[in-house]
């Protein structure tokens, strides 16, 4: 039997105890040598009875001798019956000694679990102590057997051999014998020296294992692939541990050995993990999520992956082995359950995390750390089937709660990538006409198109894929087109989703462009918006994504009609106020009124035109500019060589051709406005500007 508690202090010292334990065991051995004693003194009577009654039947009659010699073959009987009945004593006596002995040896504890051989060298002590109990109560058990058999022939047997003294010395031996058994042998097996050995294996066993710590974990433990397996311990400290685990088990400590083990290794565990400082996962409710804030959330979901990595492929790969060996030799079904109960307390912490930020709020700027944790799980599962394989309940339920995170992520951030496209998509209704910036790209357009650049990246492109098909799937809906894009990554569903959150930007940039007071800034919204669609995506990952063709038709296109209108509104009028570009004649008057007011509208734009309307992206403005340049400039020349008689006397005042195109020039420079990084797009050689999208009508020629 096996103590159930270790105590931490004892109301009696170890070394009063061991004096009670050995003041017990010289009682014991007192009593069974008087025992021997009187037998041996019943022995020689019987000797000297049997000699008078070999001189008696020398001498007797023949009925006489007959009787004595029937006399002296029951004396020898009983003398061959007391000879079995106290051989078995000696051995029990020796197998005592030996115990105490042993006993001697097991209380004193090694000092430094570190040493090995004086661990070993303890547990083969509490071996050997057990071995030797176990045969003081084998022999103990023969020794009051015989004697018991001794004292029933002589309460048969009723001979002036086997005399009424003797039988009852006997008889007293009997149950001093079966006192010893019953008491001192019993005390030993379970309440005895065994059992202060068996403490203190409990704690040396605690000890080693403490001893075997986890290796600290790099600092680029972000890199996912880059975590190197180890070994916990080396051979003689895991072999020790395993001497130390067997002799438990064999001692009836199965429950206590297990109990340990599991309490001692999540620790290290744990500790291992906390050196990664996991502070965040204290928050795993949803609404501790919903409350910090973007940047410590964005910290926290970005550190999730990384240590979900660690504690996989590295802490818990390590304990995995350690205990397959540790424990090695207990029942087959016993290492599997520890490392469950170990793996489970680690893994639920980081899954009570995830579990948080899937229930939180679907916030579009959390989708990409949102598919990074997804990607962490689905990297893992290959290696998670692998570390809790087996029949475990707990180790099934692991692997079951793996899958149901990975299938809640990916549906997360479906959602996640819904929401963003119904935000885009009412945008317009809550702000379009609310002091929307009727020059400049709309920030949300901005947005959108990065964060889908972004998403359709190689990084991002398959799993937010595969992510929109689950969510398809478990909707009961599937791809319509049947089909998969080329590359075979099964792209539909997201080329799909990304066109409808394009098509909702141009809706919003329409909607705004209608309720802007401004003709003007809102066409030049509008080919901002548009052209910057088109040049952020052409080549890229999105752009191949829907397709090179579509998004030409669908955006430059938007953009061309847009510089059309803008040109329309806000220079065909000055074309018109001379008269059209086919030169038209004019009397004097109206020549040099007509003449004048171009003049004071070409200053008045010099002046104003570029600071109210802006076209950030250098390759578009210098494309519009040389067709307003042509325009206006061949307008007015047309103009000035119909009408030069008609202006002769005031030709000081007209404006030179030259001079217009100069002015159209400075308008356009101040329409820069020095932010031609905003469209993401620099230009450092003319190869680079002839090679950027021209739209098309608005080449210089």
């Amino acid at each position: 039997m096996c103590p159930t508690t270790v105590p931490v202090t004892a109301a009696v010292s170890g070394a009063d105890m061991d004096d009670a334990v050995l003041a017990k065991l010289r009682a014991s051995r007192a009593a069974i040598v008087s025992v021997l004693s009187d037998a041996a003194q019943a022995e020689a009577a019987i000797d000297e009875a049997g000699d008078r009654l070999t001189d008696l039947l020398s001498s007797a009659s023949s009925p006489s001798s007959s009787n004595l010699q029937s006399k002296a073959v029951a004396a020898r009987a009983l003398r061959a019956r007391i000879d079995r009945a106290v051989a078995p004593a000696e051995p029990l006596l020796a197998a005592l000694r030996r115990v105490s002995s042993l006993a001697e040896e097991a209380a004193q504890l090694p000092e430094n679990p570190a040493d090995t051989e004086s661990a070993v060298a303890f547990v083969d002590r509490v071996d050997q102590m057990r071995d030797a109990i176990e045969d003081v109560v084998a022999r103990g058990d023969e020794a009051v057997r015989r004697v018991e058999e001794a004292v029933g022939f002589l309460g048969r047997t009723t001979t002036k051999a086997a005399g009424r003294g003797r039988v009852r010395r006997l008889t007293e031996a009997a149950s001093a014998l079966r006192a010893v058994y019953e008491t001192e042998a019993e005390a030993m097996r379970f309440e005895g020296p065994l059992d202060e050995a068996l403490l203190g294996l409990q704690d040396l066993f605690e000890a080693v294992l403490l001893r075997l710590k986890h290796a600290a974990p790099a600092d680029d433990a972000g890199a996912v692939g880059d975590t190197d397996e180890y070994e916990l311990g080396t051979d003689d400290e895991v072999d020790a541990a395993a001497r130390m685990a067997k002799t438990l088990a064999g001692n009836d400590c199965l429950d206590i050995c297990v109990d340990i083990y599991v309490k001692a290794r999540y620790r290290r565990a744990a500790k291992a993990m906390m050196r990664l400082d996991p502070a965040y996962l204290k928050a795993y409710t949803a609404e501790a999520i919903d409350g910090m804030e973007w940047e410590a959330l964005e910290s926290s979901m970005a550190l999730w992956s990384p240590h979900f990595h660690v504690a996989i492929a590295s802490v818990l790969t390590a304990e995995r082995r350690l205990c397959a060996r540790v424990l090695a030799h207990l029942p087959p079904a016993v290492w599997p359950e520890c490392f469950a109960k170990i793996a489970a307390r680690i893994v639920a912490a980081f899954f009570r995390f995830a579990d948080g930020v899937v229930t939180a709020e679907r916030e579009p700027q959390r989708l990409f750390k949102l598919l990074d944790m997804f990607d962490a799980v689905a990297r893992e599962r290959e290696r998670l089937d692998a570390l809790f394989s087996g029949e475990s309940a707990t180790l099934v339920a692991i692997r079951e709660r793996a899958s149901e995170v990975e299938r809640a992520l990916a549906r997360a951030a479906a959602g996640v990538f819904y929401e963003f496209g119904l935000r885009v998509e009412t945008h317009y209704i809550a702000g379009a006409g609310a002091g929307t910036d009727a020059v400049h790209v709309p920030k949300i357009v901005r947005y959108a198109v990065n964060y889908l650049k972004c998403l359709a990246s190689d990084d991002y492109r398959g799993l937010m894929d595969t992510a929109l098909r689950a969510e398809r799937e478990r909707g009961g809906g599937g791809d319509e087109d049947g089909g998969e894009t080329e590359g075979g990554g099964g792209r539909a569903a997201l080329a799909e989703a990304a066109s409808n959150v394009l098509e909702a930007l141009h809706r919003h940039v329409e909607a705004a462009r209608k309720v802007c007071a401004d003709a003007v800034a809102g066409h030049v919204m509008a080919m901002n918006a548009y052209w910057y669609i088109y040049m952020r995506t052409r080549g890229s990952d999105l752009s191949k994504l829907i397709g090179e063709e579509p998004m030409k038709r669908r955006y430059k296109t938007s953009a061309e009609e847009a510089a059309w209108e803008y040109q329309d509104a806000a220079w065909s009028p000055l074309v018109r106020l001379l008269g059209g570009s086919g030169g038209k004649a004019w009397t004097p008057d109206e020549a040099r009124e007509k003449a004048a007011a171009f003049a004071g509208v070409m200053e008045e734009r010099v002046r104003k035109h570029g600071a109210e309307y802006k076209i950030p992206d250098g390759d578009l403005r210098a494309q519009i500019k040389a067709a307003v340049t042509k325009a206006v400039r061949g307008a007015y020349a047309g103009f000035v060589k119909a009408n030069e008689k008609a202006v002769a006397g005031g030709r000081r005042e007209l404006l030179q051709v030259d001079a217009v195109e100069s002015m159209v020039r400075r308008v356009f420079e101040a329409m820069g406005d020095g932010e031609a990084v905003g469209m993401g797009r620099t230009r450092s050689s003319g190869r680079a500007r002839r090679e950027s999208g021209n739209i098309e009508g608005f080449e210089a020629n």
